[in-house]
């Protein structure tokens, strides 16, 4: 039997937490948030053209005369994921989903796996940092993954274009603000864990622990787990998921799948894939141990689809690069190179920084920043690995929000040993970088990746690192 808010939705074609962005036929959500109470803009979207109202009942005193339909919940929030899996009627039954959770590598697995998918006949899309939708066109939203309403209707969407697969990037605040829960996964797989979030999490294991309920709450399906990393290796023991439903994949323990002799040259990346005691000789363009990792997670997620060892090898050779991932910004011959990267953790900079190393450029230069409004103890451990890696650091402006972006650099800065160049504006450090680079030397700017909007207070301002990096090319171009 239908309770009276299944009643009450049955009458609406769309959910929405968002005042702002009403649709035909849509009903608002309003609940207390963190920042904001969305009670406080019922009316706005009620002027905006919402045709219901679904509010938060307790502790609101406030005495509502609505022209429109309104129905008040108490615990609104917590209800939220049924509410919107039932309203838009189970749309994650309707299609494979793979969910993809980790520190680094979530965008780059999800990409390629949605890739391969696809080569393979099977129509996948993607729901991530990029947006939704498949690689030709991806359609942006908020966070990396959705709200719990949005999500939904994301599936729904998808579902409802004849897609077969899901290929989903599954963040720690996703989980822990359950977000994902209602969602079917035919898939988990884990990447690894390092520092990042901790202004959200405050401890290392806190941030594990949610990571770590997500591979292993799934009662069926499959896990695909990088056991080199400890907090991976504790997953595949804990999960009681039946052995054949766990796939483990390494570089340096021994796995059901692992890559061995792996080398790189500035062209290309080769290793020997070992898949369940037989050896495959895999070349890939692109370098970093990072990405073996993320080859071999993607690989394993085919394999636990059921695809042969022949039908994925054939498949990994339609890989591309992601946009903002290790992504080199086409030069000529006579300007230095250019690469954009979303590193924004010390891992991730180190594993963007040692991908080059050896890679025949004469030096490397290095411009980034740190977020703000976010976990500050990252930024010693980021400034060391810079200073270790590269020949020469610009420390700029990233995302600061609402701390002071000298601050910032300042607190970067001051765990070098030799002075980096500080430039406060991202532009002009940008510029500052190609200008003093040689032909033979490499200018990685790192920490936004394929943005295209820089956060300064409350605001998002348009900002693409591409776009910067292309000018600048021009203009030294036309010197030359």
């Amino acid at each position: 039997m239908k309770n009276e808010l299944e009643i009450f939705l049955e009458q609406f074609d769309k959910l929405t937490l968002d005042s702002t962005q009403i649709s035909k036929n849509t009903v608002f959500i309003a609940y207390p948030g963190k920042k904001f109470d969305g009670r406080d803009f019922i009316e706005q979207a009620i002027n905006n053209g919402a045709k219901g109202v679904v509010f938060e009942s307790k502790n609101f005193k406030k005495n509502l005369n609505l022209s429109i339909p309104s129905i008040a919940i108490n615990g609104l929030k917590s209800k939220l994921p049924s509410i919107a899996d039932k309203f838009y009627a189970y749309p994650s039954k309707k299609v494979s989903i793979t969910g993809i959770t980790g520190t680094n590598g979530k965008t780059t697995s999800a990409y390629w796996l949605s890739q391969c998918l696809n080569y393979l006949g099977s129509k996948t899309a993607f729901i991530g940092t990029l947006g939704y939708g498949d690689a030709k066109s991806f359609k942006k939203i908020r966070n990396t993954t959705p709200s719990a309403l949005d999500i939904q209707y994301v599936i729904k969407d998808i579902s409802e274009k004849k897609y077969k697969n899901i290929a989903m990037e599954v963040s720690s605040h996703g989980i822990n603000e359950k977000r994902i829960n209602n969602i079917n996964f035919n898939e988990r797989l884990f990447t690894n864990l390092t520092r990042d979030h901790m202004d959200y999490h405050k401890t290392m294991k806190a941030y594990a622990d949610v990571k770590r309920k997500f591979m292993c709450d799934g009662k069926d399906g499959s896990i695909i787990v990088n056991i080199d990393d400890k907090v991976g290796e504790s997953i595949f023991k804990k999960s009681t998921l039946a052995s054949d439903k766990k796939i483990s994949f390494s570089i340096h323990k021994k796995s059901k799948i692992q890559a061995t002799n792996i080398s790189q040259n500035k062209k290309n990346l080769k290793f020997n894939l070992n898949y369940y005691g037989e050896s495959f000789p895999i070349t890939l363009e692109f370098g970093g141990e990072f990405n073996v990792y993320n080859i071999l997670g993607v690989v394993g997620c085919l394999s636990s689809k059921g695809f042969e060892i022949n039908q994925i090898i054939d498949s990994l050779n339609c890989v591309t690069g992601v946009p903002g991932r290790s992504e080199y910004i086409k030069s000529r011959e006579c300007l230095p190179s250019v690469m954009i990267d979303y590193a924004h953790t010390d891992d991730a900079l180190e594993n963007i920084l040692k991908s080059v190393k050896n890679n025949a450029f004469k030096k490397i230069l290095l411009v980034f920043g740190a977020g703000g409004d976010r976990d500050r103890g990252k930024r010693k451990a980021m400034a060391k690995i810079a200073e270790m890696l590269s020949d020469r650091c610009i420390i700029t402006t990233d995302n600061p929000r609402n701390e002071n972006p000298i601050d910032i650099i300042k607190d970067i800065s001051k765990h070098f040993n030799r002075k980096p160049i500080e430039i406060i504006d991202r532009k002009e450090a940008i510029g500052k970088a190609i200008d003093i680079a040689n032909k033979d030397d490499l200018v990685i700017v790192a920490g936004k990746g394929d943005e295209e909007f820089q956060e300064i207070g409350n605001k998002k301002n348009y900002f693409s690192d591409r776009k910067v990096i292309e000018q600048f090319l021009k203009e030294r171009e036309l010197k030359n």
